[in-house]
């Protein structure tokens, strides 16, 4: 089994930053690359988000470049429906504007009162969306950067684990301290962050050259065939070998095995927008635009069904579809880009949502990692269900469709 050759890995990998992964797995400069130039996400034009309010998002989006569009939108929809002159009553005195920021949060981000209209445009400064979404643009960078010191002092906290926007929201709608007692939170701050996370990722989309092309999608370079990247399976491109035969592609399939893997690898790099859509991205290395599965886990028991699964191989071949219990009713699956001949955990590689999102501050992010160290994430090594062949039911992609290609296709 996997989990007898993962003694050693333990479940602390799961805090690994993604540069350490590259470093872990001996890949080299031109996987980094890959990384680093795949394209974040910006605000779709089709989210429902008025004008002015776009205005705003980029407004606070300059204040603070860490935090991406769609979810300062989402944040700024949920708090005051975009409306400057939002304010709400409460204990505390209450909380105004377009992030509904209180007193003395407004106070001490800006220095002014928030009875202060030091532009004399007749308005507070406080109810000026141009003004208010850059001071909270700036107070929400603060807060991040506290968040993440936190993180770094108490790594032993559960809320350690989180995305760390969702922390952000956590701090900012019920206080720092909660950070401490998660998962005790309110459960109003419970619903705000999945309401946010929802709109995030359907808002959510990926810029574009003036090619009209994903940026790093197709424009990066793929290793030459003498390059021991390419040789070694280990660059952008990985060696396939001449075996793809090792899983059973349904008839109508959009995508062979070699197109898959590639696919799978245009989304490495990819920031956020994929936050428990780990079916999807599966899926989504095919050719389709979603699973048309309710979860990993019931995709995993339609292919025991069907007789598709190898339940307890650990051998996966390419491009087939590995699955977890997560201790969780979702479960994870994630696809192989990379085989080994000898069946060593260390060097089958995948593609995955979401695993380092803690580390780098992602949410919803693409990274490549091993297949030991993916397990030793889910209930310390002991997660692994088995491969499946990858048996898809969703709605294919258009024709021509170009990837990195958002999740909400």
């Amino acid at each position: 089994m996997i989990r007898a050759a993962l003694a050693a890995v333990g479940a602390s990998a799961v805090a690994v930053p993604a540069i350490a992964v590259l470093a872990t797995l001996s890949l080299g400069s031109s996987t980094l690359t890959c990384l680093q130039t795949a394209g974040d996400t910006v605000l779709a034009a089709d989210a429902p988000v008025p004008a002015q309010a776009r205005v705003w998002v980029g407004d606070a989006k300059a204040a603070c470049p860490d935090l991406p569009e769609a979810w300062i939108a989402a944040v700024m929809a949920q708090e005051s429906g975009f409306d400057p002159d939002a304010h709400a009553d409460d204990t505390n005195g209450g909380t105004w504007g377009l992030f509904q920021l209180n007193a003395s949060v407004w106070e001490h981000a800006y220095g002014h009162p928030w009875a202060t209209d030091l532009n004399h445009n007749g308005t507070w400064d406080v109810r000026d969306g141009d003004i208010h979404a850059t001071v909270a643009g700036h107070y929400l960078c603060d807060r991040l950067d506290g968040i993440r010191q936190i993180r770094a002092h108490h790594p032993d906290w559960a809320s350690s684990t989180l995305a760390v926007l969702d922390a952000l929201i956590i701090a900012h709608n019920a206080g720092e301290s909660r950070l401490r007692t998660y998962p005790d939170i309110p459960e109003i701050t419970r619903r705000f962050i999945a309401t946010v996370d929802q709109r995030a990722a359907a808002w959510s989309t990926v810029p574009t050259t003036s090619s009209g092309k994903p940026p790093g999608a197709t424009d990066r370079p793929a290793p030459a065939e003498s390059d021991p990247l390419r040789q070694a399976g280990a660059g952008c491109l990985p060696g396939m070998g001449a075996d793809t035969t090792g899983v059973s592609l349904p008839l109508g399939t959009p995508n062979d095995v070699a197109t898959a893997v590639d696919t799978a690898l245009s989304y490495v790099g990819v920031a956020s927008g994929w936050d428990g859509l780990c079916d999807r991205l599966a899926c989504r290395a095919y050719g389709y635009a979603n699973a048309g599965y309710y979860s990993a886990a019931t995709h995993w028991a339609a292919m025991v069904q069907s007789g598709h699964a190898h339940p307890g191989d650990s051998c996966p071949p390419l491009g087939s579809f590995v699955f977890f219990n997560t201790g969780r009713i979702y479960g994870h699956v994630s696809v192989v880009v990379q085989a080994s001949p000898t069946c060593d955990p260390e060097q089958i590689l995948v593609t995955s949502n979401g695993v380092f999102d803690a580390a780098t501050g992602n949410h919803g992010g693409v990274y490549l990692l091993s297949l030991a160290r993916l397990d030793a994430m889910y209930l310390g090594g002991t997660g692994y269900r088995g491969w499946s062949d990858p048996v898809c039911a969703g709605t294919p992609l258009p024709a021509g469709t170009t990837h990195p290609a958002p999740s909400g296709w």
